[in-house]
């Protein structure tokens, strides 16, 4: 952390800069030798305007090995930051759940960042319902591509429901859902059973009807534990889903289709 400190005095006191943080892998406990530091930079969206292309996004490469980025600087005009607070993308909230604030002389970083971490009460009821379907539907797809012997859709459609229900632990544990190359090390962290995402890898590595069927019951069997029944009237969450404006909103928003 001290190092990301070291690189954030670099842009202290520019004219036009907000702040400075930290997200990414370096901000979780989980970074490890080949993370880099992602450093983004709030400023004013004059600054920004003024800001030529090649300063917008600046990176160091370390030779290693292994080669790689070390770091690297993102700058987001103030405008586009504060209207992430009204996105869907997971990608515009998750992030702000961990970030590390290292300059934010107006605290103005301080106090957008829990508004942009925070899951809505009403977006998780929603979103429980529509990742829900979206990976049953998915595993049973699976199980019939499997069926026919095609091995490259059942994979494809395995990740497709293995991405949904991803999301899905991930909301029901009031988080946004995490990066995909994260997501083992985040759901762990949020106390997901370890038992399901060893089922998700092992499904993926070898897919059989039986495995979809235990993963399946694992996360039903997780799901009720936290009072959570959603397979006791699956007819009229489909119907929710299918045909009522509110469902087929939901689905157009966060449905991955």
């Amino acid at each position: 952390m001290e190092h990301a400190r070291e690189l954030a005095q670099r842009y202290v006191g520019r004219p036009g800069v907000i702040g400075v943080y930290l997200v990414g892998s370096a901000s979780r406990p989980f970074r490890d030798r080949i993370s880099d530091y992602d450093l983004e930079v709030a400023v004013e969206d004059e600054a920004y305007e003024r800001t030529g292309l090649e300063e917008r996004h600046v990176f160091a490469i370390e030779d290693g090995p292994p080669r790689r980025v070390d770091h690297e600087f993102y700058l987001r005009p103030w405008s586009e930051l504060a209207a992430m607070e009204r996105s869907p993308l997971d990608l515009d909230h998750y992030p702000f759940q961990h970030a590390v604030i290292l300059h934010d002389p107006q605290r103005l970083l301080g106090e957008l960042f829990p508004r942009l971490a925070a899951l809505p009460a009403e977006v998780q009821a929603t979103r429980v319902r529509v990742h829900y379907l979206e990976t049953v539907f998915a595993l049973g797809r699976a199980a019939k591509c499997l069926d026919r012997g095609s091995d490259l859709a059942t994979r494809l459609v395995l990740g497709e429901g293995l991405v949904a229900l991803t999301k899905l632990l991930a909301v029901v544990c009031g988080s946004w859902a995490p990066t995909r190359h994260w997501a083992a090390e985040e759901l762990r962290l949020l106390g997901v059973p370890e038992e399901i995402p060893a089922r998700m890898a092992a499904l993926l590595s070898a897919p059989t009807p039986q495995g979809i069927k235990e993963l399946l019951g694992a996360v039903h069997a997780w799901l009720d534990h936290g009072g959570i029944s959603l397979d006791r009237d699956r007819t009229s969450l489909i119907r929710w889903a299918f045909l009522t404006a509110e469902g087929k909103a939901a689905f157009r928003t966060w449905g991955a289709r």
